[in-house]
């Protein structure tokens, strides 16, 4: 059954190059155009599908990483707030603690 058909797709690939052979030169570039286009038509096809697949798995990766990354902010948060270090006000984006309103003691 195998030999069969290896038989026959060798056999119709010899009568497809016989054909392509005998046809005229315009009709064979027009025929080599097409099939070049069909092939780049497929391997783009191809590519899309598989960047889809990529890209599908980098965005549920960074959704799952900044899940992480907020609940880790969270707990810090939660532990900031039981910490007594945490007094102090803030200018902008600057932090600055009471304990640094303290007078300084002379040396």
């Amino acid at each position: 059954m195998l030999s069969t058909l290896l038989a026959a797709t060798g056999l119709a690939a010899c009568i497809a190059l016989g054909l392509h052979m005998a046809l005229p030169g315009r009709v064979r570039a027009r025929v080599d155009a097409g099939l070049h286009r069909l092939v780049g038509s497929l391997r783009a096809l191809a590519t899309r599908a598989s960047g889809w697949r990529r890209q599908q798995r980098q965005t549920r990766a960074a959704a799952l990483e900044a899940q992480r990354v907020i609940r880790r902010a969270r707990e810090s948060a939660l532990h900031d707030e039981r910490d007594s270090r945490t007094d102090g006000e803030w200018t902008g984006n600057v932090y600055r603690p009471k304990s640094f309103d303290k007078p300084k003691k002379p040396h």
